[in-house]
């Protein structure tokens, strides 16, 4: 029903207007609240910040004041080793999916900058 009435018909968010013509509907998995991440790769002068939280979903609240936050210079000659990583933005999170993460984390940087991204955000 939601996708119905907004589907080719234009609608308005703040200031930008636009016709919905594709929505992208995943199924729920059923998890523990405590699994959900979000991480966000944003673009400055200095380099790309990529903030991270162990609390995802969706009341994921003031991400700028409870995310670890790890600034990768512009220089990738001074990229964080993986452990630099972890320790960084992975304080509350098991160590058991650390290198996981870490992995994941190197992985979505890499896309971010082949692409030229200047923001990303995952929740």
């Amino acid at each position: 029903a939601w996708v119905a009435e907004r589907a080719g018909k234009e609608q308005q968010v703040e200031h930008v207007a636009g016709v919905l013509r594709q929505f992208l509907v995943e199924p729920f998995v059923p998890h523990p609240q405590d699994t959900e991440y979000y991480i966000n790769i944003n673009s400055v002068r200095d380099g790309d910040w990529i903030l991270f939280t162990h609390e995802g979903g969706v009341d994921v609240g003031d991400v700028d004041a409870k995310a670890e936050k790890l600034l990768i210079p512009v220089d990738l000659a001074e990229y964080p080793s993986n452990e630099e990583i972890a320790a960084t933005l992975l304080k509350k999170v098991p160590q058991g999916v650390h290198n996981v993460l870490v992995d994941f984390i190197t992985r979505l940087y890499a896309v971010y900058v082949d692409c030229q991204f200047t923001y990303l955000e995952i929740n």
